[in-house]
């Protein structure tokens, strides 16, 4: 088992702190180190999280690993390098359509949980269309306690409208869902937890609580065909 505090987070605590080309160069073999880690890790628990969710064998680390160097092209940051790994485990790989299972390691920001980001118009429609119809089965996986241990915040806020949307009934029950524009629950992994030997426990576990709500929104993009 891969142990994030051996060499992940020390690159990552120095790249915080250096994040420039000529640094990052002279590093560049702890980067291979601590990249070939991440690899590893994420190959581990592909294995690992596949005993609840068998769509994702097969799926592999290089499908699921996010690259560490940013896209400046329209951004007024231009620091080169992103300070955290991430990986998005889902059928077809990391730019898949389906709610995934995303993992980052970031100092003091480490995470894991997922769902469904949503870039696609019509695939928002179809998602908020059924969750008006049909919010019960949502509400239910939200609400459970086992959940809320793992995801006390619920779905992440990340441009929530603060409207319904318009098209929808404003008094319908549970209309707060249709101001989401994406679909995510994240639970947060201390510094500390990285080192621990039940960390793999830890993510497997939330893993299991945020897959009824995986196949819930895969199911309706399915239903829809796509």
């Amino acid at each position: 088992m891969i142990n994030p505090a051996t060499n992940i987070m020390p690159f990552l605590y120095d790249l915080a702190r250096n994040n420039n080309k000529p640094w990052f160069d002279a590093n560049r073999e702890r980067y291979t180190t601590a990249a070939n880690d991440f690899s590893q890790m994420i190959t581990d628990l592909i294995e690992r999280l596949s005993d609840t969710d068998n769509s994702i064998v097969g799926v592999t680390a290089k499908q699921s690993i996010y690259r560490i160097y940013r896209d400046l092209r329209f951004s007024h940051d231009k620091t080169p390098y992103k300070t955290h790994f991430s990986a998005n485990i889902a059928v077809g790989g990391k730019s898949s359509i389906k709610s995934g299972f995303y993992i980052q390691l970031e100092p003091e920001m480490s995470m894991c949980g997922g769902g469904l980001w949503i870039e696609d118009k019509n695939i928002l429609k179809t998602v908020r269309n059924e969750l008006a119809l049909v919010p019960e089965d949502l509400i239910e996986i939200l609400e459970k306690q086992s959940f809320r241990k793992f995801y006390p915040d619920g779905l992440w806020d990340y441009q929530k409208l603060k409207k319904v949307p318009s098209g929808y009934d404003v008094n319908a029950p549970y209309a707060d869902l249709l101001k989401y524009k994406h679909f995510i629950a994240t639970a947060y992994i201390t510094d500390n937890q990285l080192s621990k030997s039940d960390l793999y426990d830890y993510i497997a576990a939330a893993h299991r609580e945020i897959y009824p709500m995986l196949q819930l929104f895969n199911s309706i993009l399915e239903d829809a065909g796509y």
